[in-house]
């Protein structure tokens, strides 16, 4: 089974002849689960459809195989790909469509793309505080000014006066806030678990794509829509 890597994950890259290519990757080795950086070499002739190389983990030194799929741009002679590797395994994959998601600031994305990376490394507490963090960027990038300094909990109970939320979402926002404050604060008897910290970063999964990413998928499908329906009345006049 496969991986995707995000290009977020490229630690450094290469283009020759229009030929965009990742040399070195950080991300999860499917074997030791250790975070490592992958470094890619591609000496076999290019064929701008699929490439594939082998490498080894730094850590636990085991080979592992690369593949990139190629897109092509029609409109220039650039071409960049898709990197997967092989053997995928069960590490935590960021959420799909968050790369494209226009109204979700790059800090914020940054701040997810790190959560995502402590989760895989089975580190709970971290990865609680690391969902607070990144939901008190979303309230930040939403309420006013005159809020972005309040408490977390004061930032929550403006946001649906900014946005359209019904009280399920709420309910979630209020969960990664609580969830993140028990990782924040010491207690030997109240430390976050593997499953707190997977549930925390599904349920900030599903908030980011209510308020980032489906919002943007139904305009676009609107605007597809509009623009058929408009072509098939010029067709019909």
């Amino acid at each position: 089974m496969l991986r995707h890597i995000p290009r977020q994950y490229f630690a450094k890259s290469h283009r020759e002849n229009g030929y965009f290519l990742p040399l070195s990757v950080d991300t999860t080795c499917p074997f030791c689960k250790r975070k490592v950086n992958f470094s890619i070499t591609w000496n076999r002739a290019k064929t701008m459809v699929v490439e594939f190389t082998k490498s080894h983990c730094p850590g636990c030194q085991k080979t592992l195989t690369f593949l990139y799929l190629t897109e092509s741009n029609p409109n220039n002679n650039n071409h960049s790909g898709q990197l997967f590797i092989y053997p995928g395994d069960d590490t935590r994959q960021p959420l799909k469509g968050i790369e494209e998601a226009p109204d979700l600031q790059d800090g914020v994305k940054n701040a997810y793309f790190s959560t995502v990376n402590v989760l895989n490394a089975h580190e709970w507490t971290a990865t609680a505080v690391l969902c607070r963090r990144v939901l008190e960027g979303i309230t930040k990038s939403i309420v006013p000014d005159d809020y972005k300094n309040k408490p977390l909990a004061s930032q929550l109970k403006e946001l649906p006066n900014q946005i359209n939320l019904s009280e399920p979402i709420l309910t979630l926002a209020d969960a990664i806030r609580k969830g993140g404050n028990l990782g924040a604060h010491f207690d030997i008897e109240k430390e976050p678990t593997e499953e707190i910290s997977s549930l925390m970063v599904d349920v900030l999964d599903y908030l980011i794509e209510y308020i980032f990413i489906l919002p943007n998928r139904i305009k676009n499908l609107h605007d597809k829509i509009e623009k058929l329906s408009n072509d098939n009345g010029k067709n019909a006049s």
